[in-house]
């Protein structure tokens, strides 16, 4: 695969795409290059193209009547997210079939978008098509804890945890807050790097996560979030959509709410990474309909002890909220099937 003075050449042709009209023959032409993501290209050419979270391969299908071309990749990432594994000749002499080798998306927030240009290139006939390509989806809002500094983050010590009313003013404008319960008090805690709602009594905490202005344009949001228990406590919670928007497992019905399951925190861990087993990491979709759409509002309510059955405690830590775009990302719905325990990624957390 011949790649000198590729670079140079992207750059060139990304140039005189800028300062030239569509119209100019001078302009690099595209009509040569076709991606398309059926093995027969007769869909539509892609604009844009997501791959999975996890580590794999792709395959794509380039439409030319063209020969001795190439076809590489570039992104900002100190090493490449994404390699170009092969390009072959297809049966259909006018089809290749490209072959793409993703890494898995390992560091920071597991969901959240990176994305790179897949090119297909003949410098001397001036013939040029590019394809963005991501991993992931657009984040709207999210929040590691990593602010908190409260006692310890060793889950056997609670002596240090600080009520929300207790907060500082910069932590406080983070947007999370917490209604009070029937003595009028609320039940959240924040801690070192992750919050606690709940109490040993069996007293129910809960958590209202902030709102965000641009979900208002939203179809559908994917809420990801740890969530686990105190050993021996209630080991259900609910989770309740407020300001717009329904469970998307239960559109047809309106639903708002949802119980869930989670396990014990690991109260032997030796790292704060250690604390949360793959069990405990949570998917929640929420969609838009006409009676009750996604809104600037629209936020989640955690409550803890959903069976009021012994203690109610419950940790919580990295939650965030991500905008799916119907059709074009990938439908981490369908592949989790539903909302719950996060299925996708459960079996590749250390």
């Amino acid at each position: 695969m011949k790649i000198k003075n590729l670079a140079l050449f992207l750059i060139v042709v990304l140039a005189m795409t800028v300062s030239c009209s569509k119209d100019d023959r001078n302009a690099p032409r595209t009509d040569g290059f076709e991606l398309h993501a059926l093995a027969d290209c007769s869909d539509e050419p892609l604009k844009e193209y997501c791959v999975e979270i996890l580590e794999g391969t792709s395959e794509l299908y380039l439409k030319t009547d063209l020969l001795d071309f190439d076809v590489f990749w570039q992104d900002a990432a100190p090493s490449p997210w994404l390699e170009v594994v092969s390009y072959e000749q297809t049966s259909t002499s006018s089809i290749w079939k490209i072959t793409l080798k993703c890494s898995k998306r390992s560091e920071g927030v597991l969901y959240t978008r990176r994305s790179g240009t897949l090119s297909v290139a003949k410098p001397e006939a001036n013939v040029a098509a590019f394809l963005q390509v991501h991993q992931g989806a657009i984040m709207r809002t999210g929040e590691d804890f990593a602010d908190f500094k409260y006692g310890s983050w060793v889950p056997t010590d609670l002596s240090g945890d600080k009520l929300i009313t207790e907060w500082t003013n910069a932590l406080t404008k983070k947007g999370f807050s917490s209604e009070a319960t029937l003595d009028q008090t609320p039940s959240c805690y924040g801690r070192y790097g992750h919050l606690r709602i709940g109490e040993e009594s069996g007293k129910q905490g809960n958590l209202i996560t902030p709102t965000n202005s641009l979900h208002r344009y939203d179809s559908l949001l994917m809420v990801t979030f740890k969530a686990a228990a105190w050993p021996g406590d209630d080991k259900s919670f609910k989770v309740e959509v407020l300001g717009g928007g329904v469970i998307r497992d239960f559109v047809a019905e309106g639903k708002t709410t949802l119980t869930l399951q989670t396990e014990d925190i690991v109260t032997n861990a030796v790292t704060p990474e250690g604390m949360w087993k793959p069990e405990t990491n949570f998917m929640v979709f929420i969609a838009s309909t006409e009676k009750n759409p996604v809104g600037v509002n629209t936020c989640l309510k955690i409550t803890s002890g959903a069976s009021s059955k012994g203690g109610s405690r419950l940790f919580i830590d990295d939650y965030y909220v991500v905008k799916l775009i119907d059709g074009q990302d990938v439908d981490y719905y369908q592949l989790n099937q539903g909302s719950g325990r996060d299925k996708i990624l459960a079996s590749n957390n250390d």
